[in-house]
């Protein structure tokens, strides 16, 4: 009984500071790029103590983390409109990652993971494809490529394909040995559970609720979500890889 207190009081103490660190960075360090006249690309960190919350503490005190965190954040420092759909998405942040990381633990999840993750990525990438040749930042003239209606340097597409390569490739590289890959904290299985959360949330509901917000079709915030994805799913994987390290010296359960 003492025991299960303590795990109870320790993750009481661990969700409400990760709660904290999510408030400040979502209200003061977020960075909202509008795109034609709307809110459609938004550059944040408020996440992550979340996916922290659900990783360590389960997906309860990850969602409730979540909530928490919106709510607070609303009455501090208002970003617009209080939308209870955010609410959600803010909950799920840390009961995503949590549900996840639980099945990953207990060997439910019987998947290459780097496989998803790479097939993820190019999902976007293409996407994001799509989305330049949709809004006439790259056009094609007389069978050549042109951007910005200026000619499109063969370097530009060459670069294109290294980087994305190189975001697929490096989960590959660094599960290369079989005690890496076990490692329930490898960089594999936190690139997977942040593409889900990613893909369900910030594609998927976050856009279906600006969508209602701002009274526009869907596909007039899709472009801009999908061109942040590219960036923030390797750039949340990287930074969650890089505290993991720590997460074994926090006994949470």
């Amino acid at each position: 009984m003492n025991n299960k207190r303590l795990l109870n009081t320790k993750a009481l103490v661990g969700a409400s500071l990760l709660t904290a660190i999510s408030i400040v960075l979502t209200r003061v360090f977020s960075i909202m790029v509008p795109l034609g006249g709307l809110p459609a690309l938004r550059i944040e960190f408020g996440p992550i103590p979340l996916i922290i919350s659900g990783i360590l503490y389960g997906p309860f005190w990850g969602g409730l983390a979540g909530i928490i965190a919106d709510l607070i954040g609303v009455m501090i420092n208002p970003m617009g409109a209080f939308f209870p759909g955010f609410t959600i998405s803010s909950m799920l942040w840390g009961a995503i990652p949590g549900v996840l990381n639980l099945l990953v633990k207990r060997n439910k999840l019987r998947i290459n993971y780097n496989i998803i993750n790479g097939a993820v990525l190019t999902m976007i990438a293409t996407g994001i494809v799509f989305v330049l040749f949709d809004n006439k930042v790259i056009a094609v003239k007389d069978g050549a490529y042109f951007i910005y209606d200026k000619p499109m340097s063969i370097i530009y597409p060459i670069l294109y394909i290294l980087v994305v390569g190189f975001f697929i490739a490096i989960p590959f590289f660094m599960t290369r040995k079989k005690e890496t890959r076990d490692n329930v904290y490898s960089i594999d299985k936190i690139a997977f559970m942040i593409s889900v959360s990613y893909i369900v949330i910030s594609l998927g509901l976050n856009t279906l609720w600006l969508s209602i917000m701002f009274n526009k079709g869907v596909i007039a915030f899709l472009p801009g979500r999908i061109l942040a994805a590219i960036v923030m799913i390797p750039l949340h994987t990287t930074i969650i890889y890089t505290l993991s390290k720590s997460f074994k010296y926090i006994k949470a359960r």
